[in-house]
Order: structure tokens, then sequence, then C-alpha cells
């Protein structure tokens, strides 16, 4: 199949926001992405920002207009601790949609919440053994 070939990997993940200042402050402040740049190419604003090897692109959403052209259901950052991770939203005061974090087996956990414009957004953790502390396993 030669499509196999062309397609690499993701270069950005685009999030519509309603509101472009507030849509930075909570992906930098809350999030801790880095933002890398913004630009203005028509009627909509654009800003970039990386956390990790993940870029994602908001694009601001002007009065009046529509999501007509898609959504994302959601994105979902790894953390290392999610505890963690949920009691710092709580503290930024985040929209929660779930009260603690759940188990979707294998050691994995996840919780959701809401981004600054209603985006669904994901925390993921999965815990790791150590199998060397098992040398029968």
């Amino acid at each position: 199949m030669e499509g196999k070939n062309i397609f690499n990997g993701v270069e950005h993940i685009g999030i519509k926001t309603l509101n472009i200042e507030e849509g930075i402050r909570f992906y930098t402040e809350v999030l801790d992405f880095e933002l890398l740049y913004r630009k203005k190419p028509g009627d909509s604003e654009l800003a970039f920002l990386r956390l990790g090897g993940t870029v994602i692109e908001l694009v601001e959403i002007k009065e009046g207009q529509r999501f007509e052209d898609g959504w994302v259901n959601h994105l979902a950052f790894t953390v290392s601790d999610i505890n963690k991770a949920v009691a710092w939203l709580k503290q930024n005061q985040v929209t929660l949609l779930q009260e603690e974090p759940k188990s979707i087996g294998d050691g994995r956990y996840n919780f959701f919440f809401r981004g600054p414009s209603g985006e669904k957004l994901e925390l993921f953790q999965e815990l790791k053994i150590a199998f060397e502390h098992f040398p029968d396993v």
C-alpha cells in the first residue's frame, strides 16, 4: 500500500477557542505548555504551543462563527502523578468532569476536565511495574 509510508506522525492538533488570550493563559499557566508563536493569517488569530513533543494550535473563533468543520473530541495528556495533577487542576479552579481519577484497567488511570472554551481534556497515567524485582515472572 503506497500511502502507508506517506504519513509519519502528528504535526499539531487544532483546538478551537472562544478567547485566544484565555486559551493561551490556560494552556501555559495551568498545563505548562510553552507558547511558540502567534499569527493572524485572516480573521482568526492562531497560537501554537508545545508540551514535550506535542504541538497544539489554538484557533480563535470569532463571535457568531460556528464549529462547522468539526471539533476535537478530547486531547489527552500523559502525567507522572494523576492525583497531583488533579489537585493542581482543582487549585486552578478548572471545571472537572469527575470527582476522582478512574481506573481503566491494567494499571492505567484517566481523568476528564474542561478547557476555557469548554473543550474536553483528559489526564492519563500508566503505572509501570518494574519486572526486574520479580525474577520468576
